[in-house]
């Protein structure tokens, strides 16, 4: 009798441990999930931040074109990630657009060095249409992680139809953030 007793303490404690165990293991997968599904969810903001900030450029400057760091204050780049410098246009009719990187410098990075960062080309040239307002990804900076704390201007040209329209001085601050914020936002 006693025998058959401690049989069933065993297999009632062996199904309180699977219990937990699964218990644990779906409230892992609901985490997982509901932090990768805040990860997709940060992208479209990411896009509506953009467009927000644009259209506040565009209040402030009434200008055709307007970029991301043509503000009042320098847009935060950061390092060790390609960074992406968006351009806005209000075409009054269709046109040939060009946006041309004049040139780069910063503070205490020599200017050879930061013309290393740029991904790519640095133009962009497209065919705007009115009503187009969505931001074109102009420059792509691929900030190195051991890049020092700087404030970083690029000059850009904006050319309609090859005739120079604008010239626009874009300021960037390289600064680090937190573990944390990285791996969150």
């Amino acid at each position: 009798m006693l025998r058959k007793k401690g049989a069933l303490e065993l297999s009632v404690g062996t199904i309180v441990v699977i219990v937990l165990a699964v218990t644990m293991l779906i409230l892992g997968m609901v985490l997982v999930r509901s932090i990768m599904c805040s990860a997709v969810g940060l992208t479209g903001e990411i896009n509506t931040k953009i467009k927000g900030e644009i259209n506040k450029l565009f209040q402030s400057t009434a200008g055709e074109v307007v970029c991301i760091g043509s503000g009042e204050e320098p847009i935060t780049i950061v390092p060790g990630k390609i960074n992406i410098i968006y351009c806005a246009i209000k075409a009054p009719q269709e046109a040939e657009y060009n946006i041309k990187v004049k040139s780069i410098s910063g503070n205490i990075l020599a200017n050879r060095e930061l013309e290393k960062w740029v991904v790519g080309d640095d133009f962009w040239k497209g065919r705007i249409a009115p009503g187009d307002e969505i931001p074109k990804k102009t420059l792509r900076l691929q900030v190195p992680e051991e890049a020092p704390h700087d404030l970083v201007t690029v000059s850009v040209e904006i050319y309609r139809e090859g005739n120079l329209i604008s010239t626009q001085q874009l300021d960037f601050e390289i600064k680090r953030i937190g573990f944390f914020r990285a791996a969150v936002c």
